[in-house]
């Protein structure tokens, strides 16, 4: 069984023996946590020498209040956005605001506390990953309030730690450039873009998809939140795929630069796209199609949402 663990591993990287181990963060990784009131600063891969894998990362509460528990994702997808593992830490304690909390980023580093902020044991998989995302879904204050992803925060601290005059930050999508910038063009299954968001009376939407799936999508529109949007774009998901699991969120919609979204697929590349309208997202997520080198036909868009507000 150790064998064959560690060859699946082989695509990945070297599997390290059972007397050693080793880091190694040649799989690049995105940061998806900077509209989160704790922010990931660095991330690590560390192989255990049973072929399985240690995901640890260090992180920041750059809120104004002190946080007991924190919820990080880690994901692993291919070239196509597609996902090939998936792993959660739930982490409690007490992290103060402004307050780095560190783990472990070598090996000589990998005891004590630094192993709190890890997630053990993570099986490998059968190809090299194109990219780790790694988010913050869920806090918990010590005051006793929640934050939830897409939910508004104080931020009262820098990426450094540095105090900063207090400010009230609504969601942003990840990665985005600069406010204001046109529609993206999302080529390969990589997402950018975005626009100013307000807070206050913003809809959330959200399509979940089965990537290559002509039939297995859910959409979700004008939601409270952003988690009640994603819960019913893959409940919806889940149905039309008749409980076979994949679904995941592929665009998230809201603002007014996210109103819209589009997903496109000629049954080997896909793409997606958001935008301020349907007609400008249309457009993107075909010509996004195109640049990836896909093939363009009257039934490309499978699905397409917009927002009311």
């Amino acid at each position: 069984m150790r064998t064959l663990i560690a060859a699946c591993l082989c695509a990945l990287f070297l599997a390290p023996s059972v007397a050693s181990a080793e880091f190694d963060n040649s799989v690049p990784w995105r940061n998806l946590s900077r509209s989160s009131p704790i922010l990931i600063t660095r991330a690590s891969t560390f192989f255990n020498g049973d072929g399985t894998i240690r995901l640890c990362v260090s992180f920041r509460n750059v809120s104004n209040k002190a946080a007991s528990r924190v919820r990080i994702s880690f994901e692993f997808d291919d070239s196509f956005d597609r996902l090939m593992r998936d792993a959660v830490l739930p982490r409690s304690g007490t992290f103060g605001p402004g307050i780095l909390i560190e783990g472990a980023m070598s090996v000589f580093g990998a005891t004590g506390d630094a192993l709190k902020n890890c997630v053990d044991r993570v099986a490998g998989t059968n190809s090299k990953p194109t990219i780790e995302k790694i988010d913050v879904t869920d806090v918990v204050f010590e005051d006793g309030t929640r934050w939830k992803k897409g939910d508004p925060f104080v931020r009262a601290f820098d990426n450094g730690g540095g105090s900063i005059v207090a400010t009230t930050v609504g969601p942003t999508p990840a990665p985005s450039s600069a406010p204001g910038a046109a529609t993206a063009v999302h080529v390969g299954g990589a997402t950018g873009v975005a626009g100013t968001v307000g807070a206050a009376g913003t809809s959330f939407g959200a399509i979940a998809w089965i990537p290559g799936s002509r039939t297995a999508y859910g959409v979700s529109i004008d939601a409270s939140s952003q988690d009640t949007a994603d819960f019913a774009a893959m409940t919806k998901c889940t149905q039309f795929a008749q409980g076979v699991g994949g679904c995941k969120p592929i665009v998230r919609l809201f603002g007014t630069t996210n109103k819209c979204g589009a997903i496109a697929t000629d049954g080997v590349r896909y793409s997606s796209a958001f935008g301020p309208d349907m007609s400008s997202t249309i457009q993107s997520v075909l010509q996004a199609l195109a640049a990836a080198g896909g093939t363009i036909g009257a039934d490309s868009v499978i699905t397409s949402a917009c927002n009311t507000n």
